[in-house]
């Protein structure tokens, strides 16, 4: 697109002539190139379209003989080069803010807020999914016990170990206190079951904080190919962790079959029990996957349970 805007900036400046000038659709190019691609491509974009001009319109772009041209054009790359500063610069601390307002400071997940977002986008796919609530068991007894440092640690601890075993590519968010989600694509629903006991070991072989090993409940709903509404798939997830819960720091899952097409109308997300979590970061999450639904609906999905997997 940047070299589409500057090619036809070049020819509407060949057709018209050093009678029209041509710099500030030439400066809109630029800016283009500095907000989509960084300072770099934006000084490169620049230096290229004042080499253009150049060719086209030669010295009678600039009206002073002799050496004050040179002049002339070493001003207008001075000022191109700060334009090009500024626009990078807005757009890093665009990006910067944007994820800060998007995850979770303590652990680098993603927040609910993000999840919902960016969730909207990975669920479209057609492919097979698998969407994991969970829960640890004992945050709270540690935060009483050993006090909120050591639970801070052991929620770290926990973070850290779920993302050693995702893609980057997969969603992961904390949605409460002591719950987070992940959400991903898989092959098929073998390999979504074989996943989902994977984290789940993962989940619950972290270390002793001084007052028992923290546990993890898990609901695990695989869904299968077809359209899906995120709000829909959350809530049957989250009820199955809650029958893990009962359980004792199980793994229960369910498949989700037959979907069929959303309603015009249902419930947004803003409706979820799941308290909002924090807005700010220490890292970039996981994933290239930088989206949504601004409203989300209610989607029957007929489903059946297997049998829980330990």
């Amino acid at each position: 697109m940047i070299l589409l805007a500057a090619d036809l900036a070049a020819l509407g400046d060949a057709l018209t002539g050093p009678h029209v000038w041509f710099g500030p659709v030439y400066l809109l190019v630029i800016c283009l190139a500095a907000w989509a691609r960084g300072l770099r491509s934006g000084l490169a974009t620049g230096i290229g379209c004042m080499g253009l001009t150049f060719l086209i319109n030669g010295a009678s772009l600039y009206p002073y003989a002799g050496a004050d041209w040179i002049l002339n054009f070493a001003a207008r790359l001075a000022a191109i080069t700060m334009v090009v500063v500024i626009v990078a610069s807005s757009r890093s601390a665009y990006i910067r803010e944007w994820w800060l307002a998007r995850t979770d400071p303590l652990t680098g997940a993603f927040n609910r807020q993000a999840f919902f977002e960016l969730g909207g986008e990975l669920v479209a796919e057609r492919g097979w999914r698998l969407l994991i609530y969970a829960d640890l068991d004992g945050l709270k007894r540690i935060n009483d016990v050993q006090g909120h440092s050591t639970g801070d640690r052991a929620l770290e601890g926990f973070a850290a170990a779920v993302r050693g075993s995702i893609r980057r590519s997969d969603l992961f968010a904390r949605v409460g206190g002591d719950e987070f989600v992940i959400l991903m694509s898989v092959r098929d629903r073998a390999s979504a079951e074989a996943v989902a006991r994977r984290i789940h070991g993962t989940m619950n072989s972290l270390p002793d904080y001084g007052c028992g090993n923290l546990r993890c409940s898990v609901g695990a709903l695989i869904v299968p190919p077809g359209e899906i509404i995120i709000d829909h798939i959350v809530r049957t997830a989250d009820t199955l962790m809650y029958e893990a819960k009962l359980r004792g720091a199980c793994l229960q899952v369910q498949i989700a079959e037959q979907p069929v097409p959303a309603a015009h109308e249902g419930r947004s997300t803003s409706s979820l029990r799941i308290p909002n979590a924090a807005s700010v970061t220490s890292r970039a999450p996981s994933g290239e996957r930088r989206g949504v639904s601004a409203a989300v609906r209610e989607l029957a999905i007929g489903s059946h349970s297997t049998r829980p997997l330990q």
